[in-house]
């Protein structure tokens, strides 16, 4: 800790978080059956997640190689092309069926840029 160059108040934040860190460790590992076990005895909303989870990210990733060849000499994108305009209207209606099951589920619905965000972590 000395040789880190922390601070009082850095070395007791770390110091903190590696003891909660070993605290929560065994707690973790006892929900792990639990987990596995959900997961085995109901794959199908776990399938159907990933499934519009990859849905996301590969529209993305046109998205990017798309508005790279959408880029003028002066680096701005030509929002207009249509392939693009179909990428980000394939994105909605994803992410649409997604809020739309979590609220069928009496899920927490939040704001859907939100939801999207944390499918694309």
């Amino acid at each position: 800790m000395e040789a880190c160059g922390l601070d009082a108040e850095q070395k007791r934040t770390w110091a903190k978080t590696i003891t909660d860190m070993m605290d929560e460790g065994p707690k973790i590992l006892l929900r792990l059956p639990k987990i596995r076990k959900a997961i085995i005895s109901y794959p199908e909303p776990l399938i159907w997640y990933i499934k519009r989870k990859l849905d996301l990210e590969l529209l993305q990733m046109k998205c990017w190689i798309r508005c790279m060849q959408c880029m003028g000499e002066n680096r701005v994108v030509n929002t207009s092309d249509s392939v693009l305009t179909l990428i980000a209207g394939r994105q909605i209606e994803t992410l649409n069926e997604v809020l739309q099951r979590m609220h069928e589920e009496d899920s927490l619905v939040g704001e859907p840029i939100n939801i999207r965000n944390m499918m694309m972590m």
